[in-house]
């Protein structure tokens, strides 16, 4: 049946026409000049099957399956590599209709990519001289060049040779085909509540709220950040973490940022500031010529809330089961500042602990560079504020060497980076030597130097990659930015204010090592910093083991922590190992873990995960917990909907500690076809526009496409290939998808439209046959009432339509052009039932009449039933 429905669309398919047409050329039409062995091809009738003295009507194959002219918006592709979408024109040569040329202009040939100082004068000189009516023959510009039209998939197939072309990156999108989008609002949330309860105390409740809103109008975006947080008795906090208006210079490769937002931290430290920023945006390279965020990993030992931070800032809060957590989707607000991260438990206890967030040595291919020109005023909260200018350049010199340097200057203030980064045999490093010089007050003025160094490499032989090991060091008199404003602010507060805490040196390492395919897998992280002016230093430091064992997974996990204020050093052992319940897809895990905190004992835990429903949407998790002292129990469940992702949890502790929290995230998106909700939203997004087709899946897990057409595209790579398809499994039978994929490169931020066109008619298959009760001919074209080509009957007489929307019409059967050679079938279906629509098709007996014989005859038609699914008949 699947195959039926797939036959009878309302543009024949060519994979059918293979199947019924033995021998028959590829559907794809040729839109070059027509081969003559094509226009003198005839074919046997006698491979399909027919009763004898029938005879079928095959000429209008004889030139394969030809495309009438005219222009079609298409899909390009230049030797198998997608370059764009563009107008695609085809001519009649001679006034031949089955004589189709693609006719390219200058504008197709540069897109493609050809070299044209590569062409003889002569040719360059026909493409200058060429007007909107001529019609340029690709294969005489382009020696053995091609051109193949695909009408069914609306695609064009250009082969050129090699040397014909311009020499590009592997990964290159022509800029002249990224999609800007269309104007549009955006509003994403991620919404989180907590509440604790202890006998005797009052209950504890958080509230936590973060937006991520904006407005995209032509190339301009607007973009805010945001969060309010609550307290029990406490009063709402609003953080406005970034507020800009951006837009992209495709001829510079830069980013144009005006409002608040923050510094790259490259080479000077990160910190917010309200201004301008100029920048070069690597993204708009082709990988082959091309933010950072760290993971945040830990424990919890119930149902916690867990909250990271940077500089004052909240970046991100959810709550997470008990057992390993792993965060690894934050927003890069730069290349430097490091993460506090705090463990709320269920019982009020907090845990906290700092990651480290700094870049790996910057490399930059021969001749590329980058450049940030930054001007504005700072931004940190406190009274007293500067305004700043700063500028960077990095530029690759060979191979091997990189160089890079910057300055920064403000009121008593000027710092200059100067360094190099090298790709060695032993692996990448930089160093580089910053100098400054800040006047403090009348009385003191200090100068000094802050070296640093950074080094990264995979050693294949032993497994081992050292993807980060960087070392600072600072002298006395070295002050950032940073240092100079709350140097000055504290003197104005008392004699002592300019003693405050600036780093003296740092240390950052984090080393992998694989052990074998079999003997599983090591990391080891540590940091370590101290202070001028404050005794101590503070240290952290994670090592782990990962392996399986068969269907289980174990892994070991210690962390050794030393606080800076206290002096005081806290170590943390943790132990697990998961293994499936099943071997189905959908089998549930059970977790085990041991963890022994050297101030607080030995804990317990066993939990249960899995996850149910079509697309895996419902996930849920149960866990019991023993630690001293106290026991714990709890359960969690999340669900991804089309429109939201919602999720809550419940705990009990045996001292009578409850714990509850909900989550909710998601997006609201205001396009040019209305209003559309959708699961959280990244930085560029799609809006899939697809009228009827409701229930139809995208190619992203859990987004369907809503009852007015229309589904978001949560995350798309901007200037990149992004290929966006639509399964009509789930949308109604009486809804035909023209196309089910298309590619994109969307500019950053944008906001773009992909429509697919949809026929929508009642779906119908009907059993047809000739007077005399014989099934019409295998293969006969089926026409409908204006003409149009609308199927094939396949054997035995059956014919699936997808007739207007009404529920009478008539049909045109032909395998010949003899008056016997052709029968009309009028109908007359009862009205469907509005609940039925999407559930069923059709079917239906009906006798073809011969020309001459239906004229004012009634519909012969009988119902046969309905058909729940392709294959299935019900008789009434």
């Amino acid at each position: 049946m699947k195959s039926i429905r797939q036959t009878f669309k309302r543009k024949p398919l060519c994979s059918m026409v293979l199947v019924m047409l033995a021998a028959l050329p590829p559907c794809a039409a040729y839109a070059q000049k027509k081969p003559t062995v094509l226009a003198q091809a005839q074919f046997n009738d006698s491979f399909l099957q027919r009763k004898e003295g029938k005879s079928l009507d095959l000429s209008r194959f004889k030139n394969g399956n030809p495309v009438q002219a005219g222009t079609y918006r298409a899909d390009i592709y230049v030797n198998e590599t997608w370059a764009g979408r563009s107008d695609v024109v085809l001519r009649s040569i001679d006034g031949d209709p089955t004589n189709v040329r693609f006719c390219p202009d200058r504008a197709f040939l540069d897109m493609a990519g050809i070299d044209f100082a590569k062409l003889s004068p002569e040719t360059f000189a026909t493409i200058k001289q060429a007007t909107p009516e001529s019609c340029l023959n690709i294969e005489e510009l382009v020696p053995r060049a091609t051109a193949l039209f695909d009408n069914s998939e609306l695609r064009l197939n250009v082969s050129i040779p090699q040397i014909s072309l311009r020499r590009q990156a592997r990964g290159y999108v022509n800029p002249d085909s990224w999609d800007r989008g269309v104007n549009a609002a955006i509003l994403g949330y991620n919404f989180n509540t907590y509440r604790t309860s202890t006998p005797g105390s009052p209950p504890n409740s958080s509230y936590y709220l973060g937006l991520n809103g904006g407005v995209n109008l032509g190339d301009w975006r607007l973009r805010n950040f945001s969060t309010a947080t609550k307290q029990s008795g406490g009063k709402i906090r609003f953080q406005n973490t970034a507020t800009y208006l951006q837009r992209e210079l495709v001829d510079l490769k830069s980013q144009l940022t005006l409002g608040d937002t923050y510094t790259t931290g490259q080479f000077f430290d990160s910190f917010s500031f309200r201004g301008v920023r100029l920048a070069s945006d690597d993204r708009m390279l082709p990988d082959s010529l091309t933010g950072y965020a760290p993971v945040v990993r830990g424990v919890a030992k119930t149902n916690a809330k867990v909250t990271v931070s940077q500089g004052g800032n909240i970046l991100y809060e959810t709550t997470v089961a008990p057992g390993q957590f792993e965060i690894n989707d934050l927003y890069s607000t730069g290349y430097g500042g490091d993460l506090s991260v705090v463990i709320t438990e269920a019982d009020g206890s907090r845990t906290s602990f700092t990651v480290p967030y700094a870049s790996v040595a910057q490399l930059l291919r021969p001749g590329v560079g980058r450049y940030s020109v930054t001007a504005g005023r700072t931004r940190n909260g406190a009274a007293l504020q500067a305004n700043f200018v700063q500028a960077t350049y990095e530029r690759g010199m060979t191979n091997s060497l990189t160089l890079f340097g910057g300055a920064q200057a403000a009121n008593d203030y000027l710092s200059a980076v100067g360094g190099a980064a090298f790709n060695t045999e032993v692996g990448a490093l930089s160093a580089s030597v910053t100098q400054s010089h800040a006047k403090v007050s009348e009385q003191d003025t200090r100068s000094g130097q802050s070296y640093r160094a950074d080094y990264s490499k995979l050693l294949k032989d032993t497994g081992t990659n050292v993807s980060l090991a960087a070392y600072r060091y600072s002298s006395s008199g070295f002050m950032r930015l940073q240092d100079l404003l709350a140097a000055k602010e504290r003197i104005a507060k008392g004699p002592l204010g300019s003693q405050i805490d600036r780093q003296r040196s740092q240390l950052q390492l984090l080393i992998n090592q694989s052990l074998g395919e079999k003997n599983g897998s090591f990391y080891l992280s540590s940091s370590m910093q101290n202070y001028w002016n404050r005794d101590g230093s503070t240290m952290q430091y994670q090592a782990g083991y990962n392996n399986n064992w068969k269907s289980i997974s174990y892994s070991v996990y210690v962390q050794r922590q030393k606080e800076l204020t206290t002096g005081t050093t806290s170590t943390q052992y943790f132990t697990s190992a998961t293994m499936p319940l099943g071997r189905e897809a959908q089998s549930p895990t059970l977790s085990a873990n041991v963890s022994k905190d050297s101030r607080g004992g030995t804990s317990l835990q066993s939990t249960l995960n899995g996850v149910l429903g079509e697309d895996n949407a419902f996930s849920y998790g149960m866990s019991a917990s023993k630690n001293p002292g106290s026991s714990n129990s709890s359960v969690n469940g999340q669900y991804r909907a089309a429109y939201a992702n919602v999720g809550g949890s419940y705990g009990y502790g045996s001292r009578g500690t409850t714990q509850m929290s909900a989550q909710a995230s998601g997006a609201i998106v205001a396009h040019p076809g209305g209003v559309t909700l959708a699961q959280s939203v990244g930085e560029t997004i799609g809006i899939v526009e697809a009228r009827d087709a409701e229930g139809a899946m995208l190619n992203t897990a859990g987004v369907r496409v809503d009852g007015r057409g229309y589904a978001v595209v949560p995350y798309l790579t901007p200037y990149r290939l992004n290929e966006v398809a639509i399964d009509p499994k789930g949308s109604s039978t009486d809804v035909e998808l023209a196309m089910t994929s298309q590619r994109v490169a969307p500019r950053s931020g944008a906001v773009v439209m992909l429509k697919y066109p949809t026929v929508s008619g009642r779906s119908i298959l009907f059993q047809v046959t000739l007077p005399n009760g014989d099934a019409v001919p295998f293969g006969a074209e089926v026409l409908d009432g204006e003409g149009n080509s609308i199927g094939l009957a396949g054997q035995g007489g059956r014919v699936f339509v997808r007739a207007s929307n009404e529920d009478a019409g008539r049909l045109v059967v032909k395998w010949g052009q003899a008056a016997t050679e052709q029968c009309s079938v009028q109908y007359q279906l009862p009205p469907r039932p509005k609940d039925a629509k999407g559930i069923v098709f059709d079917t239906a007996e009906a006798r073809c009449e011969f020309t001459p014989q239906v004229a004012g005859k009634k519909p012969d038609v009988k119902i046969v039933g309905k058909a729940a699914d392709p294959g299935q008949s019900v008789t009434r």
